[in-house]
């Protein structure tokens, strides 16, 4: 299922501080955040922050070690010390890693984590940055079970409330697909029965069109990741 929600643009863009907004709303989430730490206005480093409330700092411009990005020096022991308490979730808890980047990969432990939090059938959120690939991005980039949201300046204020939308959406997926009796299928068309009634998808062309208002603004919506999952399990 598409399940995994993944904020991406370039740096300043606000990809952070829209995870932020949108994790304070959740009361059950398990995730780590990466601040700035600052001197004098100055950004001298970087802190990692769990959902318990545990942090360690990752990045200073005066540590004194092998792996530099930037002008700052990474400790990836302090990394993985706060991992173990974020690998252990329910089955409703909100994920969450902001970012996936440059200073985080080179653990295994922390790609790991990734792969465990992207693997599950918790929804994800999480924060990539345009600007660095490697394969390990890559690859998540690739996966069938993610939906890559850009962020700009210019459309983050909208774009946040299309997150909590997003979020709902997948709530009702997974509600939808627990009971298959919903689903009825006729050649290229499918119905779902939906809490607020019948919903009709056509097969356009190997993709799946929906006729909701939530589709037609953003190309996506639950009844589509219904349907998805459905044929998915089929298959």
């Amino acid at each position: 299922m598409r399940n995994n929600i993944i904020l991406t643009g370039l740096p300043k863009s606000g990809k952070s501080t829209l995870l932020n907004r949108i994790i304070s709303e959740h009361q059950d989430k398990v995730g780590m955040v990466t601040n700035e730490i600052l001197e004098q206005g100055q950004r001298t480093g970087f802190c990692v922050e769990t959902s318990a409330g545990k942090k360690s700092v990752i990045a200073s411009v005066n540590f004194s070690t092998d792996f530099q990005v930037s002008k700052y020096f990474v400790n990836l022991e302090n990394l993985e010390l706060i991992l173990p308490e974020i690998n252990k979730f329910d089955y409703n808890n909100l994920l969450f890693i902001d970012e996936i980047g440059q200073m985080q990969l080179p653990s295994d432990k922390f790609r790991q984590l990734v792969v465990d939090y992207f693997d599950s059938d918790n929804i994800v959120l999480a924060t990539l940055s345009k600007v660095f690939n490697n394969d390990f991005t890559n690859k998540l980039r690739d996966r069938k079970d993610i939906i890559i949201i850009e962020i700009s300046e210019e459309n983050r204020n909208e774009t946040e409330g299309y997150v909590r939308a997003l979020i709902g959406k997948i709530l009702k997926a997974k509600k939808y697909i627990s009971d298959p009796s919903r689903i009825s299928i006729n050649n290229d068309q499918a119905t779902i029965r939906t809490d607020h009634g019948l919903r009709h998808l056509k097969n356009i062309d190997s993709k799946l069109i929906c006729e909701c208002d939530f589709f037609e603004k953003y190309g996506i919506c639950s009844h589509v990741i219904t349907l998805e999952e459905y044929l998915r399990k089929k298959d």
